[in-house]
């Protein structure tokens, strides 16, 4: 992301930086073809009581598990044709675990536009505004 996400006063946040896979997605035939590069960045917030005093993993946010989900995500053959729908799907994600509250997602294509670093969209999501309230 291209600034430094703080918490807001009482949250944490359980993050992903720029995890790179290689995703059928594009609306072009040729991005039908090839799997291309993506860059996701996930930001999870979750409610901070304060000093956590347990070192198990089930009381915490785990980034392992949205990664390990993205990485499957990635082997399949399934083509989408927006960053913005992916980046839903990251969303969607995020909010399996029922203790994020709200979510920063980035994704975006690094090799689509050669002059562009990256192209691609950010959302921000909050439980209650998801569809059906999350």
């Amino acid at each position: 992301m291209a600034e430094r996400l703080v918490p807001d006063l009482g949250e944490r946040c359980v993050l992903v930086e720029d995890l790179r896979l290689d995703i059928f997605i594009g609306v072009h035939e040729h991005e039908r073809q090839a799997r291309q590069e993506v860059a996701i960045s996930v930001h999870m917030f979750v409610p901070d009581t304060g000093p956590s005093r347990s070192d198990d993993i089930a009381d915490h946010v785990s980034y392992a598990d949205i990664v390990e989900a993205l990485k499957e995500r990635a082997q399949s053959t399934r083509h989408t044709n927006l960053v913005e729908t992916l980046a839903e799907e990251v969303a969607e994600l995020a909010f399996r675990d029922p203790r994020v509250v709200r979510a920063i997602i980035d994704v975006r294509k690094t090799e689509i536009i050669p002059e562009a670093k990256s192209v691609g969209v950010i959302l921000h999501r909050r439980r209650a505004s998801l569809r059906g309230g999350g």
